[in-house]
């Protein structure tokens, strides 16, 4: 394996995480913005429960604004985690420690998005929207996952090549 194929797939990496952080960041403004905590998600505004014009009742909706808020802080967390791991990848360009938290930190995420797809989990129930951003950043992430995961694996070789 040529040491410039692995050096591309390093900035890949680092790439996707910056794009993954960037989308989580817009992602997490519209729901800052929107004053239904909500942004992206198809949700009643409260007007609409306080009215009655909702199918939901107003101890639904508190459940799902708590929820929202959970998910928002969620969304920025995730936002901010990426960048400074896409950083330390641009510093150590010849460490796996940050590629293989990457893998770990990406694999978690999506686990966690089929999970709150098929489980109802505390606070924010079960998710049954999948949207465009939701599609993006798993493909974002599995990127992440696969790469990081090439990358791990042909240093190791190489280094095993070197050595002997």
């Amino acid at each position: 394996m040529d040491k410039q194929v692995l050096r591309a797939i390093h900035y890949v990496i680092v790439a996707l995480m910056l794009s993954t952080s960037a989308v989580y960041f817009l992602v997490t403004y519209q729901q800052f913005t929107d004053e239904s905590g909500y942004g992206i998600r198809e949700m009643p505004n409260q007007k609409e429960v306080q009215q009655g014009t909702s199918d939901m009742d107003s101890s639904q909706w508190t459940e799902l604004d708590l929820g929202g808020k959970v998910q928002t802080i969620f969304f920025l967390v995730v936002a901010i985690v990426y960048v400074p791991v896409g950083l330390w990848m641009l510093k150590q360009k010849h460490s796996n420690k940050p590629h293989v938290i990457a893998f770990a930190g990406s694999l978690s995420l999506i686990l966690f998005y089929v999970v709150s797809r098929t489980i109802s989990l505390p606070i924010v129930g079960i998710q049954n929207d999948i949207g465009i951003i939701d599609i993006v950043t798993k493909i974002f992430q599995s990127g992440i996952v696969v790469s990081s995961a090439y990358l791990v694996i042909m240093r190791r070789e190489l280094e095993k090549k070197l050595s002997i």
